[in-house]
C-alpha cells in the first residue's frame, strides 16, 4: 500500500478568514445525538454506506442514509445538529456546522454553532459547461454536516500558504463558522474517518452541492483491495509566486497529468461520476460538473447571512 498522510502537524498562527435522489417524495431524516463520544456502532458503520449511495439509481432514502447520526465529541462545545430530509428529488440539509470529532483550535475565536442550510439534487444533471466553485464559502457538505470550502483563503491565496491554519483533519474555524478545506487524517487522530478507515479504501466524505458524491482519494488497486494508492490531481503549481495571493492563477490544469479531470473527479468503471479528494490543489473540487439548484446555499447563501460569496475570478 502506498501510504500518505494528508496533513502534517501544524503550528497555530493568527489568521483572519473571510466571511465569508431517483424519484417520488420519500422523506428520511438524520438527527442529532447527545453522547460525548462517537459510539462503537457509529464507527463500525462509517465504511458501509459508500457503494449503494453513489450507485446509478440513487433515491431519497439511499442518499439521506449516508449522513451521520451525529454525536457530540466535544464537551465544551454545543452538540452537533444535523437534519436531512428529502422530498421531490431534493435533499434538504440543516446543520449547525459543529464537528462530530474532537475539535482542535488553530485560529483565534471561539467555535460557535452556525446554522446552515443546503439543497442538493438527488439525481445530478451534468452541466453543458463546468461551473466555478465559490472563491470563499461552501461548495459542498460533509456527511457529518460540516461545510466544505474550496482552496482559497481571505487573502485570495491558498489555504496552505497560511502556516498553522488547519488542523490535521483539514478543518478550522472562522467568521463563516467551522469548515473543511482539505480531507485530512493521521495515525491516532479521529477526523471524519480514522487513518485505518481511510487506508482501507475509498470512503464517502460528503456531497457536492450539484449532487455528485465526494470520495476520499485513497483507493483500492483491485477488487480484492490488495493495496491502495492516492489519486493525483491534474492541477499543477505553475506560478509559485502567486501561491499566497491568488491560488487559482498560481495553478494550471494540465489534462492527463494526474488521475482526475478539471473538477477533481472521474467517471468510474460503473459509469458513475465522483469527485475525489487529493493532497494537492484543489483538495476537494476544482469546478462543478453538475448544475446547482437556485437554493443550493453555495458560497454562503445557506449560512444564515446576506447573499453569497463571489465565485473565483
Amino acid at each position: 500500500m502506498r501510504r500518505r498522510l494528508a496533513l502534517p502537524a501544524l503550528v497555530v498562527t493568527l489568521l483572519l478568514v473571510a466571511a465569508a435522489c431517483g424519484s417520488g417524495s420519500a422523506s428520511e431524516t438524520r438527527g442529532a445525538a447527545d453522547a460525548d463520544t462517537p459510539s462503537t456502532t457509529q464507527e463500525q458503520e462509517r465504511s458501509t454506506k459508500t457503494t449503494e449511495a453513489t450507485a446509478a439509481a440513487a433515491d431519497c432514502g439511499s442518499v439521506t442514509s449516508t449522513y451521520r447520526d451525529v454525536q457530540s465529541a466535544n464537551a465544551d462545545l454545543p452538540a452537533p445538529e444535523l437534519t436531512v430530509t428529502c422530498a421531490d428529488d431534493v435533499v434538504h440539509v440543516e446543520t449547525n456546522a459543529i464537528p462530530d470529532y474532537p475539535y482542535v483550535q488553530t485560529t483565534p475565536g471561539d467555535l460557535e454553532a452556525r446554522d446552515a442550510t443546503f439543497e442538493i439534487p438527488v439525481t445530478p444533471t451534468e452541466a453543458d459547461t463546468p461551473g466555478e466553485i465559490p472563491r470563499v464559502g461552501p461548495s459542498a457538505v460533509a456527511i457529518d454536516g460540516v461545510p466544505i470550502f474550496g482552496p482559497t483563503e481571505a487573502t485570495g491565496g491558498d489555504v496552505l500558504s497560511l502556516s498553522g491554519a488547519l488542523s490535521e483533519c483539514g478543518s478550522h474555524n472562522g467568521p463563516p463558522g467551522f469548515h473543511l478545506h482539505l480531507f485530512g487524517w493521521a495515525d491516532g487522530v479521529q477526523c471524519i474517518y480514522t487513518a485505518e478507515e481511510v487506508e482501507s479504501g475509498s470512503q464517502l466524505v460528503g456531497w457536492s452541492l450539484d449532487g455528485y458524491p465526494i470520495m476520499s482519494g485513497v483507493v483500492c488497486v483491485d477488487d480484492e483491495c490488495s493495496g491502495t494508492e492516492q489519486l493525483e490531481s491534474s492541477w499543477q503549481l505553475s506560478d509559485e509566486s502567486l501561491f499566497a495571493s491568488d491560488t487559482w492563477s498560481a495553478h494550471s490544469y494540465v489534462e492527463g497529468s494526474g488521475d482526475l479531470d478539471e473538477c477533481n473527479g472521474r467517471v468510474d468503471e460503473d459509469g458513475q461520476y465522483r469527485y475525489y479528494t487529493t493532497p494537492t490543489f484543489p483538495y476537494y473540487m476544482g469546478c462543478y460538473r453538475g448544475e446547482l439548484l437556485d437554493s443550493s446555499g453555495a458560497g454562503g447563501a445557506g449560512l444564515g447571512g446576506p447573499g453569497g460569496v463571489p465565485m473565483r475570478p
